[in-house]
């Protein structure tokens, strides 16, 4: 696929500073947080990319969550478990933007909860509305702030010593060598974790790198995580909205899921734009036979392999070839059918 860099996005205007009432030392990694709340680190880089929640500390190129981020996240969590939806959850969140940084005593001595459609915070000495909202929310940022200094307090293996140096496009280049040595099977492997890390390292340096996005999502997919892989294809196509592979990913994914029609939406979307992808020709092939365009998929099994054959002896790997003998096949069998062959 095509290697692409863009531009890192500054941190949102919305983002908190870092204050001195933070616990000592508290600036939590993406990994961090995910052990912390038990949340897919997929899921905190897509409210990240969204502006739902962001971490809100920038140092030497890496983002870092506060312990006020923390507060955001738990609300959040708690309150889209609750059943409410996105937007009210996100005027919670607003809401407490404004109001935390106006509280005089340390955060960690505050108690949130919601009552009926108010969420409320309680200081010791008075309690003030944050926002409207549903739902059943009591927590105290006491027990948030324990449980945030244990996760610290956890060993991270030297999880960067002496990597700070690398660029973001150095570690997906890591992260692509990594991939091409895993077998495509087991998770556990270590070329597979390798990959993955070097992929979320290139993306706690550079936000909008969409290329590791959809290499990332691609490497998910193959292990069966087709939510994680889907919000990282979104991802790739809100950094770079006309990325093929990643145009490509979705419409294969929509395909594998069965949902037949966004797959070939999909794939004619990205053949307007390249008449000669052919995977896109290949995927919109299978997608129309599942639904009984038979005549449509026969056209698309032709261009792919007058494509195939286009190609130098070089970019034919094994893989091709078979599908390519696989395809001549289906394509005999359509033609006798339809009586044009």
């Amino acid at each position: 696929m095509t290697e692409q860099r863009t531009t890192s996005r500054s941190p949102s205007a919305n983002a908190s500073p870092r204050t001195e009432d933070d616990p000592p030392g508290a600036a939590y990694s993406i990994r961090d947080v995910s052990r912390l709340f038990d949340l897919p680190e997929s899921r905190l880089r897509y409210w990240s990319q969204t502006g739902f929640i962001q971490a809100s500390i920038r140092v030497k190129g890496r983002t870092w969550y506060s312990f006020r981020d923390l507060i955001g996240i738990k609300v959040a969590r708690e309150l889209l478990a609750a059943g409410l939806t996105l937007q009210t959850v996100r005027r919670s969140l607003d809401a407490l933007r404004v109001k935390l940084p106006e509280v005089d005593q340390p955060l960690s001595r505050l108690r949130i909860r919601c009552e009926h459609e108010r969420v409320i915070v309680e200081t010791s000495e008075r309690s003030f509305e944050a926002a409207t909202g549903q739902g059943l929310l009591d927590f105290s940022v006491q027990s948030l702030h324990q449980q945030a200094s244990q996760v610290l307090a956890i060993p991270r293996a030297q999880e960067h010593a002496g990597e700070d140096d690398r660029s973001a496009y150095e570690w997906f280049m890591i992260a692509c060598e990594r991939e091409r040595a895993w077998d495509g099977e087991d998770p556990d492997d270590a070329a597979f974790l390798d990959a993955r890390q070097g992929y979320d390292r290139a993306l706690d340096l550079d936000p909008e790198f969409a290329a590791a996005y959809t290499n990332l999502g691609a490497l998910l997919a193959a292990v069966g995580d087709l939510d994680g892989a889907r919000d990282h294809f979104d991802q790739a196509l809100r950094c770079d909205p006309d990325q093929p592979e990643a145009q490509s990913n979705l419409a294969a994914l929509a395909l594998r899921m069965g949902d037949h029609d966004t797959a070939i939406a999909g794939y004619r979307m990205l053949l307007r734009a390249a008449p000669d992808h052919l995977e896109a020709h290949y995927g919109l092939a299978r997608a129309l036979l599942a639904v009984g365009g038979k005549g449509q998929a026969l056209a698309h099994l032709e261009r792919f392999c007058a494509g195939v054959d286009g190609l130098a002896p070089a970019q034919k790997d094994g893989s091709l070839k078979e599908r390519r003998q696989q395809v001549t096949k289906v394509i005999q069998a359509l033609r006798r059918e339809l009586g044009t062959g």
